[in-house]
């Protein structure tokens, strides 16, 4: 599906003209689109922030900013249309090939607006918006790590909306992070290799959960997925792929876009329908596969805990598969919480660098190493230099 951009720009304020609520006139719009089904999740790869800089002629920092906006208007008419989830690619693992400078730049503006989700005026606030970042955080500086960590633990008890942001994320990764969660849980015998099937390394994606996108919208004309989302929108997503720069994205694009969902939804849900029916006769012979796929796993076991599997067979057999396999996503869910609580009580120097260790003292994780940093900054304990903030 492709929408011409200019067709609807009489209807379309400036998107950057930013009020606080809808005006009259889009809220009367989403009123009549709640009345044909919506989806509960909706997925955008915001694509154009580059190519929207350089057609004002700004730096392209700038686009990235505008970006931002946008996707602040978008909450608002996922709001208004009780979309109970957004996901967002923000910025991909392949995006660190990009120039120093511009990678700099991206990670400054995420910190600086991962620190206004904080703020409780903030939109983020404002409409319950449950923040979740999916990506690979070492890659990221140690300060916005500690944002994210905050970000996600101040957001973690809202529930009115979920918002994925992709950051440091390819689909690619997150399946393999996945595949290792349920490695460690046979090696740490808390599954059996018996145990393991698609349906349970879905379980251990990111967006674990959550409903999959019934709709992915991809901006500036671009029509391919790169790399987002691709185990989640396998099973009949629609997708479109619209004109529009992502800066460029007004409420009546969006509208657009939801009116044509409306009207295909009947052969989407069906197609939903018949992927799952279709899934569910090759579930045996995929849950086989995988089996003997991992059945290696069992040589790493050490002895010790081999013998005592062994011995201990008969209790392993007294627990059904249904339980191992709910108490091992309880305790996924559990550590990637521990995870989290402590990225955001990270202690960070006052100045960024690419060296040095995160080390627990006390209770708190500390960086450690070598900084250039002024002397008075700086202290020992227990033979470990600790960085004031």
């Amino acid at each position: 599906v492709r929408l011409r951009g200019h067709r609807m720009a009489d209807l379309s304020s400036s998107a950057h003209n930013r009020t606080r609520d809808l005006p009259w006139l889009q809220k009367m719009a989403c009123r009549m689109l709640r009345l044909g089904p919506t989806p509960n999740h909706v997925a955008f790869i915001m694509d154009g922030n580059r190519r929207y800089a350089k057609k004002i002629k700004a730096e392209r920092i700038v686009g990235h900013r505008r970006g931002y906006d946008t996707l602040l208007e978008v909450l608002k008419w996922c709001h208004h249309l009780n979309v109970k989830a957004v996901t967002v690619y923000a910025f991909a693992l392949d995006n660190f090939k990009r120039s120093k400078k511009e990678v700099d730049s991206l990670m400054e503006l995420a910190a600086q607006k991962f620190s206004e989700m904080l703020d409780s005026e903030k939109t983020i606030s404002e409409y319950g918006v449950r923040v979740n970042i999916l990506g690979d955080f070492s890659r990221l500086p140690v300060n916005l790590q500690q944002k994210i960590g905050r970000v996600m633990q101040s957001t973690r008890g809202h529930s009115q909306l979920t918002l994925n942001i992709a950051f440091a994320y390819s689909s690619q990764w997150e399946m393999s992070e996945a595949v290792d969660e349920v490695a460690r849980g046979i090696a740490n015998r808390e599954i059996e290799t018996s145990d393991v099937s698609m349906e349970l390394i879905e379980k251990c994606l990111y967006t674990a959960g959550q409903s999959e996108p019934e709709l992915m919208i991809r901006t500036s004309g671009e029509s391919r997925l790169s790399d987002f989302m691709v185990a989640q929108s396998r099973r009949g997503t629609w997708l479109c792929f619209i004109r529009p720069l992502w800066p460029e994205l007004s409420f009546w694009h969006f509208f657009m876009v939801i009116f044509g969902y409306q009207r295909h939804h009947h052969a989407i849900a069906s197609e939903r329908s018949q992927i799952r029916t279709i899934e569910k006769s090759l579930t045996p012979e995929a849950a086989a596969a995988l089996s003997a796929a991992l059945a290696g796993l069992e040589h790493s076991v050490p002895p010790t805990l081999a013998s005592d599997r062994k011995r201990g067979g008969r209790d392993d057999a007294a627990v059904s598969r249904e339980g191992r396999i709910r108490t091992f996503l309880e305790n996924s869910r559990r550590r990637k919480e521990r995870y989290l609580d402590g990225l955001a009580s990270l202690i960070v120097p006052n100045r960024d660098t690419s060296s040095g260790d995160v080390v627990n003292h006390q209770g708190c994780n500390v960086y450690t190493g070598k900084y250039a940093l002024r002397k008075e900054n700086v202290y020992k304990s227990e033979g470990l230099e600790i960085y004031r903030v």
